[in-house]
């Protein structure tokens, strides 16, 4: 499964505007992770790639000592600002 491809610059990115997340929570009683609330990661945040996501469109992220879900699509802007950085 090759998942970071679309996104596999770095691991860790400043995100040039604001991002949809999902929080991923712990388990509880030994099931899966959970999901939690929808949010947005602001403009500015530093996320860590931390693994594959919960579907082949979504990425595991951290972001200030929390877990996220975030959709590869998503992540295409900060890919395309990071390549224009370093041209």
């Amino acid at each position: 499964m090759e998942l970071l491809t679309p996104i596999s610059l770095e691991r860790a990115y400043i995100l040039p505007e604001r991002v949809s997340a999902i929080q991923s929570l712990p388990p509880e009683d030994g099931e899966r992770t959970r999901l939690g609330l929808i949010t947005q990661l602001p403009e500015g945040a530093e996320i860590e790639i931390g693994g594959p996501g919960f579907s082949d469109r979504t990425v595991y992220v951290r972001c200030s000592g929390a877990s996220y879900f975030v959709f590869v699509d998503d992540l295409e802007a900060v890919k395309k600002h990071v390549a224009a950085a370093h041209a």
